[in-house]
């Protein structure tokens, strides 16, 4: 077999592109990439739906005759904020919720007014109109803190009557310094927290439209994931779709065909008159 010079010569220029990646192959490493770090990312992600650890709080209020502290959860907050209402009931049912955090979302500050909720708990428990008592901790349930649009430290006051009827929320926002048992007891007994606007808008969880078409909760999630995924990842699909973008309009377009070439005028020579 014989080789042309010409065929000896493009032999480099062969090596070279044999070991140049195709597009393709570039958008397939960097899928991969994205891939892996998403995998090695996995293993820690938080829980969304954790339990408060406020057990040994709630035995020992129990033991003393204190009010119960309801934990709220993603799965069970509905059902357990109107188990307390009746059907025939014309009464709403007071609800004082604790919304609360950790290092993260509170910075570590909301120990203390655990605390004196907590302690809020023995004072209440004497009083037959007294509140029921809930917790609902961001950092253990940051989806459905999300979903009612709720941030560390406050005390939602809700008003629960029997369904269809809506339901009436304020927020009253406590002092990591001041806050006391007395401030809960306070705001039972002289019913400060009435003075707070009501709750209203996309994110309420009874009466808001998000609710109504059972988007908060999907949202919730959105938000969660925003807040946990870091932003190199953002900035990787980001800079993986500008380059897959980039990379189409870089691309060569496929040759046009020519069109046809315009008809050459015909000159059609006058007829003589046969004059001279």
């Amino acid at each position: 077999m014989r080789f042309s010079t010409s065929t000896l010569l493009a032999l480099p220029l062969f090596a070279a592109a044999a070991q140049q990646k195709s597009p393709l192959d570039e958008a397939m490493g960097q899928v991969q990439f994205i891939f892996d770090k998403v995998a090695s990312f996995l293993p820690n992600i938080p829980n969304p739906n954790k339990q408060h650890p406020v057990d040994a709080a709630n035995a020992a209020t129990a033991s003393a005759g204190g009010k119960t502290l309801h934990v709220l959860t993603l799965d069970s907050w509905k059902e357990t904020v109107r188990s307390p209402v009746k059907a025939e009931s014309t009464t709403p049912e007071e609800w004082f919720i604790l919304v609360t955090g950790g290092n993260k979302t509170c910075f570590g500050h909301c120990g203390a007014v655990e605390t004196a909720f907590n302690k809020s708990a023995l004072l209440l428990a004497a009083n037959p109109t007294a509140p029921h008592l809930g917790y609902l901790n961001c950092e253990d349930q940051p989806v459905l803190c999300n979903s009612w649009g709720a941030g560390p430290p406050a005390l939602w006051v809700m008003e629960i009557k029997p369904e269809p009827a809506p339901v009436d929320i304020r927020i009253v926002g406590l002092n990591i310094t001041t806050t006391t048992a007395k401030t809960f007891t306070d705001l039972h007994a002289l019913k400060t927290w009435k003075e707070s606007p009501l709750y209203e808008g996309y994110f309420h969880p009874f009466n808001g439209p998000l609710a109504e078409y059972n988007l908060n909760v999907p949202l919730g999630y959105i938000f969660w994931v925003f807040a946990i995924v870091p932003s190199w990842m953002f900035m990787i699909g980001i800079s993986f779709l500008s380059r897959s973008i980039m990379g189409n309009r870089m691309a060569p377009q496929p040759n046009r065909r020519p069109g046809a070439p315009a008809a050459a005028a015909q000159v059609r020579a006058l007829p003589s008159d046969g004059r001279a």
